[in-house]
């Protein structure tokens, strides 16, 4: 081994600094490298209540990570102890969640419980009721628990502490990289890219576990902020999104309105580049999802000066909402048709109930969609019955006729009530090619 002499080691990897605000390039000044890196972490604070050892542990990564700048490898030691924090965290929430006792489900007998102090003991214990065909009760249900990695993230999504569908292939793929690490069988470098991604990743999931989502965030976003919008169209395909306060005051368009109609919506602004706009707004359907993020009916379809009128009444506000983990039904009569909310489903006339329905549980309408296409082709994988889709982000809740389904959405959901809206259908694109 060479040994290098101090200055040596303060001087700035050129490896390091090829890694640059416009992806890879021209080289960056030592300290300018050393700010722009640091800042790709910077925000990925926790929670108050995160567990000391789950934290301090984070804290030391957000730490080590700075000094990639200076050698390379410490980015690739970042992302591989970042991944093995990842179940340091489930063990320190499960200790939480328990509170001290843990309870098993035997076959043919009691449940029983035991007393535990640390996260040894849940291990000791699970080893031996595993042998015993033992289950972990978790909230009424008993669920497989060996006390390693697949048992926890079992545990912690049956507890629901960790939410969607996206995130659950996400939190697999971590999964599959923790257990590469922790038994590795050659040799592999991170880019700084790739280590910021993974403990930003790791901050989101950490914040889920103990019930604080994330703004903007990757995994486990935070609910969306909708304003309440004006969407007009006309015969020609024409169709725009305006906020609702635009209207109060007669503008330039006031002239050119005559052939266009409008309804007011509660929807999540338009902003071109913004990971969270909606690109699906002129989609919009109140019978069928359409569009990517909630979109709500709220009046319509009128003139300008009805929706004005209508608006100075009524002043609806803008409010939040979460998008994970949506239950959608879709319709099967020959063709597909595009996913539907369970309320709307539940409010349809007594002819328009035919043919085979699907309840699915999904983040977008388009992911329920596709999974329910793609089961139709046995050869691709996905999940005819119950059950997490191994080949997608979907949960399959239940098939068959109108009422099954239904009933499906509603024990997932609780109760449904109809509702019966108005057919408002604005232009359409190629999203939905089978829709009516």
């Amino acid at each position: 081994m060479e040994i290098r002499s101090l200055e040596e080691l303060r001087a700035a990897d050129d490896l390091s600094l090829a890694f640059n605000p416009y992806g890879l390039g021209g080289r960056m000044k030592p300290e300018d490298a050393a700010e722009f890196q640091q800042r790709q972490i910077a925000d990925c604070d926790l929670t108050a209540g995160v567990a000391a050892g789950t934290r301090d542990s984070f804290e030391r990564l957000r730490t080590v990570f700075a000094y990639g700048v200076l050698c390379y490898d410490v980015y690739t030691i970042v992302g591989d102890q970042a991944l093995l924090i990842y179940e340091q965290a489930l063990r320190d929430r499960f200790l939480e969640w328990c509170a001290g006792t843990i309870t098993f489900r035997v076959p043919q007998a009691p449940d029983v419980s035991y007393t535990v102090s640390s996260y040894d003991d849940v291990k000791k214990r699970a080893d031996r009721m595993t042998r015993q065909r033992a289950k972990l009760v978790v909230t009424n249900q008993a669920i497989e628990f060996n006390g390693m990695l697949h048992g926890l993230r079992l545990w912690a999504r049956t507890a629901g502490l960790l939410r969607g569908r996206r995130s659950r292939s996400v939190e697999e793929a971590l999964a599959r990289l923790r257990n590469y690490v922790a038994h590795p069988s050659g040799h592999h470098v991170d880019t700084p890219v790739e280590a910021a991604r993974t403990v930003r990743d790791l901050a989101e999931l950490i914040n889920q576990l103990w019930g604080q989502a994330t703004p903007g965030g990757r995994l486990y976003p935070a609910p969306l902020r909708r304003e309440v919008a004006v969407l007009s169209w006309n015969g020609s395909g024409r169709a725009r999104m305006e906020p609702a306060n635009a209207l109060t005051v007669p503008g330039p368009l006031e002239d050119q309105d005559d052939e266009y109609q409008h309804v007011v919506v509660r929807a999540i602004p338009f902003v071109p580049g913004s990971r969270w706009d909606d690109a699906h707004w002129a989609e919009f359907d109140t019978r069928y999802e359409t569009t990517r993020f909630p979109t709500d009916y709220l009046w319509g379809p009128g003139t300008r000066e009805e929706a004005r009128a209508w608006l100075e009444q009524e002043r609806p506000e803008g409010d939040s909402v979460g998008f994970t983990d949506r239950v959608f039904l879709v319709q099967d009569q020959g063709r597909l048709l595009p996913p539907m909310r369970p309320a709307v489903a539940a409010g349809l006339p007594e002819d328009e109930r035919l043919g085979v329905w699907h309840a699915v549980r999904a983040d977008f309408p388009d992911d329920a969609f596709a999974h329910v296409r793609g089961s139709k082709d046995r050869s691709a994988g996905h999940a005819r019955h119950p059950g997490n889709c191994p080949a997608c982000s979907a949960e399959v809740l239940g098939s068959g006729s109108y009422d099954q389904a239904l009933r499906a959405a509603a024990a997932a959901l609780g109760p449904i009530q109809a509702v019966q809206l108005p057919s408002v259908r604005l232009p359409l694109s190629m999203f939905w090619p089978d829709r009516p």
